[in-house]
């Protein structure tokens, strides 16, 4: 078992050459890249029990090389705030392609108090996502000296609609050697880079894991469902926030997501009536006053998610948000 700390964003423009560029630059970049084409197939029963129980099992294929997967949650918003992803990781090479994953090649500690002979029998391939990935490693020192390794993704993924094919593009940093300091430092550096316009890159961070995504895309699991959220600490207000953007971006129903982004609006005012001063409740207000009320709303829904992915990618706030979220993993 591995423990997989990650940071994950959504890319809102930006290429692979444009992050590989920004890595050389910094003085970061080990060795070349590499890009792999992955096939990627998501296993569950028809009534989701793995799901309910935060299992996501995943079969792969790179380059004609099979691999099964199981990613559990880690406790505490499954393991994800803000876009910062932690969650134990079970991965075992397959001679091939198997018709369903055997259950039994994993740790029987997994499945404790689920019917694991039931599971085995009802499994079935419920979605399935296509993606070019460019991958390579940053190391250095950070400036409290602590070395680290760094592998850095790119990811230009198809995921399986039930109504077509949907694009999608997705930066992950995941730490290899290091501490969760490391994976803050570089993001930080990535981000002020993105800032200063060094780069012609837009990011935000990304709560919805890949699979989650694609199972919203299929269908087969709701965007989100309203929630009052707790905003009386800074944690809180990044999950209510994460929760949101989930709503907002993914809500295929237009009503629902119509009523998204007026709990949006509420959120916004409430932060911004708030006396409690934070980095993140700063950055918050700033674009609920010069942006959201005075754009945001008299938009099409359309247009709305547009503006918003174009709002939220505020280097000041992503970074906000991800040192909130690492500093509680250190």
């Amino acid at each position: 078992m591995a423990q997989e700390t990650e940071v994950k964003f959504m890319v809102e423009s930006g290429n692979p050459g444009d992050v590989i560029d920004w890595a050389e630059s910094a003085g970061l970049l080990s060795g070349r890249p590499v890009q792999l084409h992955l096939d990627n197939y998501y296993y569950d029963t028809p009534d989701f029990i793995l799901r309910q129980a935060g299992i996501a099992l995943r079969v792969r294929c790179s380059d004609d090389s099979w691999e099964a997967t199981i990613k559990t949650r880690a406790g505490g918003n499954e393991g994800k705030n803000g876009g910062v992803h932690i969650h134990p990781e079970y991965t075992v090479p397959l001679p091939g392609q198997p018709e369903y994953p055997d259950l039994g090649i994993f740790p029987g500690e997994i499945f404790r108090d689920l019917p694991s002979g039931e599971i085995q029998e009802r499994l079935t391939r419920i979605m399935s996502q296509r993606c070019v990935r460019t991958i390579f490693n940053v190391f250095g020192t950070t400036p409290l000296h602590e070395d680290f390794i760094i592998e850095i993704s790119f990811d230009e993924v198809v995921y399986q609609g039930k109504n077509g094919d949907i694009p999608g593009r997705e930066l992950e940093l995941e730490l290899k050697e290091g501490g969760s300091g490391a994976l803050l430092y570089v993001a930080a550096i990535l981000l002020e880079a993105e800032k200063a316009r060094e780069m012609p890159l837009k990011l935000r961070t990304g709560s919805v894991s890949k699979m989650e995504r694609a199972a919203i895309y299929a269908g087969l699991a709701e965007a989100g469902t309203p929630s009052g959220g707790d905003l009386s600490s800074d944690r809180g207000i990044c999950q209510t926030l994460a929760g949101l953007e989930r709503r907002c971006f993914l809500e295929s129903d237009s009503i629902r997501a119509a009523q998204a982004f007026r709990d949006l609006g509420s959120f916004f005012r409430e932060i911004s009536e708030s006396p409690v001063s934070s980095s993140l409740r700063d950055n918050l207000k700033i674009l609920a006053r010069d942006y959201y009320d005075k754009k945001l709303p008299d938009l099409p829904l359309a247009e709305r998610k547009k503006a918003l992915k174009l709002m939220l990618t505020a280097p000041d706030l992503v970074l906000a948000r991800l040192r909130l979220e690492l500093e509680k993993s250190l």
